[in-house]
């Protein structure tokens, strides 16, 4: 009568029984080995998606979304090393629209590479490239748990065994946007992860009838309302249910966008239970009606789950917002929570318009594309045949029942996102686990045919097969080009800008003996948040600034209508934003350096990196930094204001080859203060220090080998010392070095004007 969990344990226990007893001991055997392979298999598969995903998440070179940082690592990071150690924390953060949960994980995992750093004495280049890499790679353990779950998920629709099963696997695997997107340390991540697990963990058969009638009229004894009773009061369902709260919880405390599935899921649940019926043909007129009842046995079953539901949503629901408060409570230090005022900014305020709008079919033209790509011709005939497939409220038919649920499921969420006015893709990314299992069923009936030669049940001219064996090579191949484009080429400068920026101060700003570091500077002179920031930049040494993009916050509406950021006013007018905001004058070359040699003094080191505001009323300029880093777009209008300046081009990186955004085009350009002066000043100090060391052991050895000569060749006089020439009593080798320094500080020839520009 039924596929639940209380039917498989029956049928296991009777398999065990037959096999004490003696009865079918093949049979035994056979489901003993297959029972050990799903075992293995599965523990395979899982560290198999492990591996598979950190070296997903170690190959992505691309910038994505701001949010991937400014979300997630830089409140870690703040977390981690405090409030001076230079994270910025935007404003979302400072109005408590962000619950501390996701950024305590990743702080906990700083805190930990951290202190390996300390104990292993690791270099500060070691430490670095260890800070940046941690969180990419626990972030790709929990993109290996989605795609684990989506296979489990998977099998228990549509068996362990099932050709279906490894087909959504394979879908996840080999998804461009999976490996464009699942490693990246954005919420919506975990948000999918926790979805697909406790989507695994719901009780899909409480949104069945218990009880079916027939339609020659008969019903379920007393003693099966009872055992199906006993069934869903059972630990181990209340216990999947527990775990399936708990996990909810906590993604929509992440996102609280998420509570619109489990809205939806519940309401299936609620509202399916206490109703039956059957489907009466009209053999004259061809059409059909549909019969409603109720069964009281079934509405006493019934108001049972409900009991059982509402206590568990009370009482998970209750620790995990408890847990959440006690953990925003101690970041923000204050009482905070956080999905009110995310409800209140982005739906009363409406301030994700300043993000952008969208027009209302941007998911079915755009998301779905873009999530799905090539899977999306499978995906969409899934969704339709799981929704027109005939409605059966039998526990046999469990299958069916969810896959008709994740039809509706993933159509109702669309609806609903598509109704707010700021729409991306990673926003329904939740979804795209159900998108895979339904479109499992048909890859397989598509393919399977013409790639298994023992499957009979559709026979395939050779041509056709032939030719379905090549687009699914053909698949495979634009699946691996988007998926390289989109992580190694396009938009890479943001991440290798800073790697070259950390490796600078390494190498120029960080004394190989001295704990001291000096203060290297950078400006970005760039659309805001257009790379990520301590996470990348690390060294609290390396003080930078940027161009903010506050929104409008506690404005009217015509207030907002005429708001401009900073960012938006210097690309409205790049020369008046650097006469306004900059230092007068940039520095010139013979201003470059102090004595103390290769590093400019800073009269203070505040750091000035976001807030213009603050820059404002407090009536200061931004000092120029050693780097300013800038779009190609900029190239033209950087050279023309700071054609007299000290600074020259020192480093060009590929960023992209085209983008939507027109401040964004082009490679990335770092311009220095003459790198090539301090080279040759670093360079001539080492090679004149090395010289003199040199030249005194070699006249030391010179010197002591002619007062062997003299010693053994010439007889001593009387009353002469024995001593070799030497100027005041020491030998030449005690003042060479001395000579050599004194070298080194005369000032040399002035260069001119035209040396210095050339």
């Amino acid at each position: 009568m039924s596929t639940t969990s209380s039917d498989v344990s029956q049928a296991s226990t009777k398999v065990n029984d037959d096999a004490k007893l003696g009865n079918k001991p093949r049979r035994f055997t056979r489901e003993a080995i297959k029972h050990a392979a799903d075992s293995a298999t599965a523990q395979d598969v899982l560290l198999f998606l492990i591996a598979f995903r950190i070296l997903n998440a170690l190959s992505i070179r691309t910038f994505f979304q701001p949010d991937e940082y400014f979300q997630s690592l830089e409140p870690a990071w703040e977390i981690a090393f405090g409030s001076k150690s230079g994270a910025w924390i935007t404003w979302e953060w400072k109005e408590h629209l962000r619950s501390a949960i996701h950024p305590t994980i990743f702080a906990a995992i700083y805190r930990l590479c951290d202190s390996f750093a300390d104990i292993s004495h690791l270099s500060a280049q070691t430490r670095a490239e260890l800070l940046v890499t941690a969180p990419k790679v626990l972030q790709a353990i929990s993109a290996s748990l989605t795609d684990y779950q989506t296979w489990a998920f998977a099998r228990k629709i549509y068996g362990n065994g099932s050709r279906e099963a490894w087909a959504a696997l394979a879908l996840t695997v080999v998804s461009p946007w999976q490996w464009f997107c699942s490693t990246r340390t954005l919420s919506n991540g975990l948000e999918t992860t926790l979805t697909v697990v406790a989507l695994t963990q719901w009780p899909w058969h409480w949104g069945l009838n218990s009880h079916k009638k027939a339609q020659d009229g008969e019903e379920e004894s007393e003693s099966e309302e009872q055992e199906t009773v006993a069934a869903d009061d059972s630990p181990d369902e209340i216990d999947s249910l527990r775990q399936c709260l708990l996990l909810a919880a906590v993604a929509c405390l992440l996102r609280p966008t998420n509570i619109f599935i489990w809205i939806f899921l519940s309401a299936q649940t609620f509202l399916r239970s206490s109703s039956g019926g059957w489907l009466v043909p009209l053999n004259r007129s061809g059409s059909s009606f549909w019969v409603q009842y109720s069964y009281l046995p079934s509405w006493r079953t019934d108001l049972r789950k409900r009991l059982i539901m509402l206590q568990q949503v009370i009482l998970c629901g209750g620790l995990v917002l408890l847990f959440a408060l006690l953990i925003d409570r101690i970041y923000y230090q204050s009482w905070a929570f956080p999905p009110l005022k995310f409800l209140y900014f982005n739906v009363v305020q409406r301030l994700a318009i300043f993000y952008g709008r969208n027009d209302w079919h941007y998911y079915l033209t755009q998301g779905f594309p873009l999530l799905l790509t090539t899977a999306l011709p499978f995906a969409l005939p899934g969704i339709y045949q799981a929704l027109t497939r005939p409605s059966s409220d039998d526990l046999a038919n469990i299958s069916h029942h969810i896959e008709k649920q994740l039809a509706a499921l993933s159509i109702f969420v669309t609806c609903i996102m598509s109704l707010l006015s700021h729409k991306e893709v990673r926003f329904i990314y939740p979804l795209l686990p159900c998108l895979h299992i339904l479109a499992a069923p048909m890859l397989v009936q598509f393919f399977l045919p013409a790639l298994d030669p023992t499957y009979t049940a559709i026979r395939l001219p050779p041509t056709t097969a032939k030719f379905r064996q090549g687009l699914i090579i053909f698949l495979l191949l634009v699946n691996f080009f988007v998926a390289f484009y989109t992580t190694i080429v396009h938009a890479q400068g943001p991440m290798t800008v800073l790697e070259y920026l950390r490796d600078q101060h390494v190498k120029h700003y960080v004394p190989a003996k001295s704990t001291e570091e000096q203060i290297m500077t950078v400006g970005f002179l760039m659309p805001c948040h257009s790379t990520p920031w301590r996470s990348h930049l690390v060294f609290s040494s390396i003080e930078a600034w940027a161009l903010s993009c506050e929104p409008p916050l506690h404005m009217s509406t015509l207030e907002k209508a005429k708001y401009l950021d900073e960012a938006d006013h210097f690309y409205a007018d790049p020369t008046v934003w650097l006469r306004t905001h900059m230092a007068r004058h940039p520095p010139r070359p013979r201003r470059l350096f102090s004595g103390s040699g290769m590093v400019r003094k800073r009269p203070q080191k505040g750091l000035i990196h976001a807030d213009s505001s603050v820059v404002a009323n407090m009536n200061v300029r931004r000092e120029w930094p050693d780097y300013l880093v800038f779009f190609e777009q900029l190239e033209g209008f950087m050279q023309s204001q700071l054609r007299d300046s000290g600074y020259r081009e020192c480093w060009r990186g590929f960023n992209t080859r085209w983008h939507d955004d027109w401040r964004r085009q082009g490679d990335i350009l770092v311009w220095c203060l003459w790198p090539e002066r301090k080279e040759e000043k670093r360079d001539a100090k080492q090679e004149i220090a090395e010289k003199a060391t040199q030249a005194a052991a070699k006249m030391a050895q010179q010197t002591k080998e002619q007062a062997v000569k003299a010693r053994h060749q010439i007889p001593l006089q009387k009353g002469k010392s024995s001593k070799p020439s030497s100027q005041k009593g020491r030998p030449r080798s005690s003042w060479l070095p001395q000579w050599a320094s004194w070298q080194e500080k005369t000032p040399k020839k002035k260069e001119s004007s035209k040396d210095l520009w050339a």
